[in-house]
């Protein structure tokens, strides 16, 4: 029986994490990530970024076990962080759970966001429901008091780093783990759940977004289907795809990155 199941209603600024100056780029992490597991490892390069920009990150409801995790909530937590850095606009970015939470961002509240940097899209419309009965299932099955071994199989599976990014930095998988089986062990029924009832804006919403838009896809990573991301390319007019496949282009991709944050205005 769950006894996790309350949510935050009043929204309050989680610890934000700044480096740099600049043009403001508020960064939102991964499902099970956190903004120490990204500064191990992150497809953009965050340190790279911060010698550009104002780079903004913060753990999504500072990791709190009643925290709603589901896009909806995200997304109103990521709005009121906005409000409160008194920027005109802001660049958003963010990988697979916090790349849909920048895209329903820019489609509510459009006159805040400048840009957008989507990195490995999450499974999403037809192909998500699959994932979401199993985010269900997983939900149903975590405890509050201890990770049972089912749902550390699972996240022991997770091959983050892709494999040239260990290469040139062994350990990194290790220690990616380690923070991804740290959290308290109620936090895992409140994140599984907020994915499995959460999906990306309809096909059409998308088609409103004329902002800058960059989007990278990884076309090994299963668990972040390419054919999502290519598909976002289609639908958003303003996009650009990069397919990041082994070292040379992770490299490139940080090339492209300061280019496209360099021309926004």
């Amino acid at each position: 029986m769950k006894t996790i199941t309350t949510k935050i209603h009043t929204l309050k600024i989680p610890q934000l994490h700044i480096e740099g100056t600049g043009q403001p780029v508020l960064w939102m992490h991964g499902m099970l990530n956190s903004v120490e597991s990204d500064s191990l490892y992150s497809m953009v390069d965050f340190n790279r970024l911060a010698q550009q920009v104002k780079l903004i990150r913060y753990n999504a409801c500072d990791k709190a076990v009643n925290g709603d995790y589901s896009w909806n909530g995200l997304v109103e937590e990521c709005n009121t962080i906005i409000d409160s850095l008194n920027e005109e606009k802001v660049i958003l970015g963010g990988m697979s759970m916090g790349s849909g939470t920048a895209l329903y961002t820019a489609i509510r509240y459009p006159e805040k966001v400048k840009a957008l940097i989507l990195v490995t899209p999450p499974p999403a419309w037809e192909v998500r429901v699959a994932t979401q009965a199993i985010y269900e299932k997983i939900a149903q099955k975590a405890q509050p008091d201890h990770i049972p071994n089912f749902l550390l199989r699972i996240i022991q599976r997770n091959q983050d780093p892709p494999d040239f990014f260990e290469m040139r930095h062994p350990g990194t998988r290790k220690k990616l783990l380690d923070y991804r089986l740290s959290f308290d062990p109620a936090y895992y029924y409140s994140i599984y759940h907020g994915g499995a009832i959460s999906d990306f804006p309809t096909r059409e919403e998308l088609t409103q977004i004329k902002i800058p838009t960059l989007i990278v896809g990884d076309p090994n990573d299963i668990g972040h289907p390419i054919e999502v991301a290519r598909e976002m390319n289609e639908l958003i007019s303003t996009s650009k795809l990069v397919e990041i496949r082994n070292i040379e282009d992770y490299d490139k991709l940080q090339e492209i990155v300061s280019e496209f944050l360099s021309s926004i205005p």
